[in-house]
C-alpha cells in the first residue's frame, strides 16, 4: 500500500486510540489494525480514492480500478476529473467543495464516464481526514456502483410515463416536457403550440362493439396520429380518446392550422379492425404560448375548451382559442350555479305548443316545453340550460315537476273540442332509465286526475337503442297503464325500424328538419312519404313538427298527415294565453292562414 495511505490510515487510527488511553495499545496490536484495514480497503466492492488536500490522487483500491477503467498507475497524481461525464452543473461542483472545504463529509450521487467513455453511477461518500491537530490532510472517497439500479428505476420510470397500450407518453410525461419547453421557450422569447385531439363518438363504438375493439381502434389512432406528425411534433395520450400533440418547431399560426387540418382529413380514411371497416373523426383544439397561456395549466384549459367549440361546430374540424370562448365557458358555469337554484325558486315555466288538425283546424293536443326565466341571466334558451340539467343530473327532479305540473294544468284545463286534450311531455334519457320511472307517473296520474289516456310521453329513437330489452320492459309497464307512448325526431337516429314492431308505440313525430327541407329537396319528401305510409301500414299516429309556412302544410295534407305543429299555427304559449286560444282556434287559425296564404297550390286546401 502507498505510504501515503498508510500515513492517513495512521492518522484515521491515532483518531481512534483518543477513545482508550494510548499506553494500553502496543505497537504490534497497531499494525496488525493497520495491516487489516489495508486488506479490507483492497478487496472491498466500494470504490476507494485517497486524495492530498488539493485534491491529487494518492490511492485507488481496485474497485476503482474496475468500475473506472482506469489502472492505479493512470490515476495516481491525477485529479478525480478524470472521471467526469460533463451531466453536472457547475454548481454541483461549488456546493461539493464548499461543503468539504468546511471539513464536512460530502453524500452525493455521481454521473462518472468510464475510460472507454461508458456512463456509470457512484452513490458516495467523501470525508476529510485529519491529522492530530485537526488539519486536513487528505480526503477520502467511497464509492458503491449502482449502475444496474439507476438503469432499473429509469425503465420503471419509463414504463410508468407511457401507455401501455399505445406506447405514447402518459399525461405525467406530458406535463414534465410542457415545463421544459415553456421553460425553454421563455429565455430563448420562442413559440410553440399544443393540439388537443379528441375522438368523435368514440363512446359509441366502445358501446356498441365493446371496450376490446375500442382499444385496437386506440391503437390505431395513436399509429396514425404519429405517422402524420412525423418529427414536426410529439404526441401524447392524455386519457382516454383524447391525445396531445406538442408542435415546438412550428412558429406560425398558419403552419400549426395546416398540420391540424391535415390531421382531421387523414381521420377521414377508416380504421380497419378484424375485417370490418370502422369510421372515427377527430376535433381539435389549439393553444400556442405565451399568446393564449404561459404556463402549462392554462395551455391545456384553453385548448379544452378550443376542442369542444370544435365538437359544437360539427365535430371532425380544428379550431384555434380565442379569449370569447373562454368569456362563453364562464358565463356557462355562472348559469349552471344559477340552475341549481332555479326549481327551488320557481323560476321554472311551462309554455304549450299546440298540435292541430289541419281538416278542422282543431287543437288535438299540446306538447308541453320547459321555459326558464332567470332573475340573473333573464330568459334562457331550452337549448342552452337543458343539457346542462342532463350533465347536472338535475333533470330527474325537473322532469318530474314537469310532469306534475303539466298534468294538473291541463286537467284543470276547459277544452271545447269532442276528445279529450293529448299532453305530450318529452322524458330525456336519464329519466326514462329511472328505476322509480313507472310509480312516480302512476302517483302523479293519480294526484293531478289526469286520464292515463290523455298523457303522450315522447322519447327519442337513440333511448330504445342503447339497451332494446330494458327499453321494451318500461314501455310495456307504461303502455299497461294506459298512458300513449311516442317516437320524437323520426328518422334521425338509428332508425332500426324493428321496435315499431316489437314496441308499444302509439305515434311517430316526424323531424322538422325534413319538413324544413320538403320543398326544396326530393330526398326529404320522399322520406315523409316512407313515414307517413309505414305508420299507416302499422296504424300508428303521425304528427309533423316545425311547420312555418302554408305551401308545407298543403304539402303534408296531401301525403296523408293528420296532425301537424309548428309556427305557422302557433308558438309555445303559456297557460294563461293556451287557454284564451282554445276558445276559438278555428277564427284564429283561419284568418292567420288567409292572410299568410301566397301560394296557389294552398288555396285549394285551404278552401277545401
Amino acid at each position: 500500500m502507498n505510504i501515503a495511505v498508510n500515513m492517513a490510515l495512521a492518522n484515521e487510527m491515532s483518531g481512534m486510540e483518543r477513545e482508550a488511553p494510548i499506553e494500553v495499545v502496543k505497537q504490534s496490536n497497531l499494525t496488525e489494525h493497520i495491516r487489516q484495514l489495508e486488506q479490507a480497503v483492497l478487496q472491498t466492492d466500494a470504490s476507494v480514492v485517497i486524495t492530498s488536500a488539493s485534491g491529487i490522487v494518492q490511492f485507488v483500491n481496485p474497485a476503482f480500478e474496475r468500475n473506472s477503467g482506469y489502472s492505479a498507475n493512470e490515476a495516481l497524481g491525477r485529479r478525480p476529473r478524470m472521471v467526469q461525464s460533463g451531466e453536472h452543473s457547475s454548481a454541483f461542483y461549488s456546493e461539493l467543495w464548499e461543503t468539504l472545504g468546511n471539513g464536512q463529509p460530502l453524500h452525493a450521487t455521481f454521473t462518472n464516464r468510464r475510460k472507454n467513455g461508458e456512463i456509470y453511477h457512484e452513490e458516495t461518500t467523501i470525508s476529510p481526514i485529519r491529522d492530530s491537530g485537526a488539519r486536513i490532510t487528505h480526503f477520502v472517497a467511497t464509492g458503491h456502483d449502482i449502475t444496474s439500479r439507476i438503469h432499473a428505476e429509469r425503465r420503471l420510470s419509463l414504463i410508468s410515463k407511457h401507455d401501455g397500450m399505445t406506447g405514447l407518453p402518459k399525461r405525467s410525461l406530458l406535463m414534465e416536457r410542457m415545463e421544459q419547453i415553456i421553460g425553454r421557450c421563455r429565455q430563448n422569447a420562442q413559440r410553440f403550440s399544443l393540439l388537443l385531439v379528441d375522438l368523435d363518438r368514440f363512446k359509441r363504438i366502445n358501446d356498441a362493439l365493446g371496450k376490446s375493439v375500442g382499444d385496437k381502434l386506440l391503437v390505431k389512432v395513436a399509429k396514425r396520429l404519429v405517422e402524420n406528425v412525423g418529427a414536426q411534433g410529439w404526441v401524447a395520450r392524455l386519457g382516454g380518446d383524447e391525445f396531445t400533440i406538442i408542435l415546438e418547431n412550428l412558429d406560425y399560426t398558419m403552419a400549426v392550422e395546416e398540420l391540424a387540418n391535415a390531421l382531421v382529413f387523414a381521420f377521414s380514411r377508416p380504421f380497419e379492425i378484424d375485417g370490418r371497416f370502422h369510421y372515427i373523426g377527430i376535433s381539435i383544439g389549439i393553444t400556442t404560448f405565451p399568446d393564449d397561456g404561459d404556463d402549462t395549466e392554462s395551455l391545456l384549459r384553453r385548448a379544452d375548451i378550443a376542442m369542444y367549440q370544435a365538437k359544437s361546430l360539427g365535430r371532425g374540424t380544428c379550431v384555434h382559442f380565442s379569449p370569447v370562448m373562454e368569456g362563453a365557458i364562464q358565463e356557462d358555469l355562472a348559469i349552471e350555479v344559477s340552475l341549481r337554484s332555479a326549481l327551488d325558486n320557481s323560476e321554472f315555466e311551462i309554455h304549450y305548443q299546440p298540435v292541430i288538425r289541419p281538416e278542422d283546424r282543431r287543437i288535438v293536443a299540446v306538447e308541453a316545453l320547459l321555459r326558464w326565466h332567470s332573475p340573473q341571466h333573464g330568459t334562457v334558451p331550452p337549448g342552452r340550460f337543458v343539457p346542462m340539467l342532463e350533465e347536472s343530473g338535475m333533470i330527474g327532479a325537473v322532469g318530474r315537476w314537469v310532469l306534475e305540473t303539466a298534468c294538473s294544468q291541463i286537467k284543470a284545463m276547459e277544452h271545447p273540442g269532442e276528445d279529450p286534450l293529448i299532453l305530450a311531455v318529452n322524458l330525456s334519457g336519464r329519466q326514462f332509465r329511472d328505476g322509480n320511472l313507472i310509480s312516480d307517473i302512476r302517483d302523479i296520474l293519480l294526484v293531478s286526475g289526469l286520464a292515463p289516456g290523455q298523457l303522450e310521453l315522447e322519447i327519442t329513437e337513440s333511448i330504445l337503442i342503447e339497451d332494446a330489452s330494458a327499453a321494451g320492459r318500461t314501455l310495456e309497464a307504461l303502455s299497461a297503464l294506459g298512458i300513449r307512448l311516442a317516437i320524437d325526431d323520426f328518422g334521425t337516429g338509428y332508425s332500426s325500424l324493428s321496435y315499431l314492431r316489437r314496441f308499444p308505440i302509439n305515434t311517430l313525430k316526424i323531424d322538422r328538419s325534413f319538413v324544413i327541407e320538403m320543398e326544396e329537396s326530393t330526398d326529404a319528401v320522399a322520406i315523409i312519404k316512407a313515414i307517413i305510409g309505414l305508420a299507416d301500414n302499422l296504424g300508428l299516429e303521425i304528427v309533423a313538427e316545425g311547420v312555418e309556412t302554408v305551401h308545407q302544410l298543403a304539402q303534408l295534407s296531401g301525403f296523408g298527415c293528420r296532425k301537424v305543429q309548428g309556427f305557422l299555427f302557433s308558438r309555445p304559449l303559456p297557460l294563461a294565453e293556451l287557454t284564451k286560444l282554445l276558445k276559438s282556434p278555428v277564427q284564429k287559425f283561419d284568418s292567420f292562414l288567409k292572410e299568410n296564404d301566397k301560394a296557389s297550390s294552398s288555396k285549394s286546401f285551404l278552401q277545401a
